[in-house]
């Protein structure tokens, strides 16, 4: 017997109409916070590469 596991999600919704495509989307959690930390990482070595 297998037990069931669960992952943490949340649903994403498009700020935008997209014809044909999705308008939301289940991502887990921690797919998220590695999206976030990505984008943070990119904005800040932009602001340093400006500075």
């Amino acid at each position: 017997m297998t037990t069931p596991t669960t992952t943490a999600s949340t649903t994403l919704e498009a700020a935008n109409d997209n014809p044909g495509g999705a308008t939301r989307v289940d991502v887990p959690l921690a797919a998220f916070v590695t999206l976030l930390a990505k984008a943070y990482v990119a904005q800040t070595r932009a602001l340093d590469r400006s500075a």
